[in-house]
């Protein structure tokens, strides 16, 4: 990847998180993915799969403070009650 557009992919996330609406999604994406929670199952399979989908969520979280340290900050003041 090029830096060109390594920084479009990183503007586009600041877009993201920019507004209410987009931090509340990207929220959403990390509880869906387990990023904040254990992935443990007896299922061999199923932890397999919880793993694989926190791996993508721990991924997503990386990119999203690169890109957007301090609106990554505030999603999560926003969020620290469950909302």
């Amino acid at each position: 990847m090029s830096d060109k557009q390594r920084e479009l992919e990183l503007y586009a996330i600041r877009q993201i998180m920019k507004t209410e609406n987009g931090r509340n999604f990207i929220h959403r994406c990390l509880q869906r993915c387990s990023t904040y929670d254990t992935v443990f199952d007896k299922d061999p399979y199923r932890h397999a799969f919880n793993s694989g989908l926190r791996d993508f969520g721990i991924w997503l979280e990386r990119e999203v403070k690169e890109a957007a340290d301090e609106s990554f900050l505030t999603m999560l003041r926003e969020n620290k009650d469950g909302r």
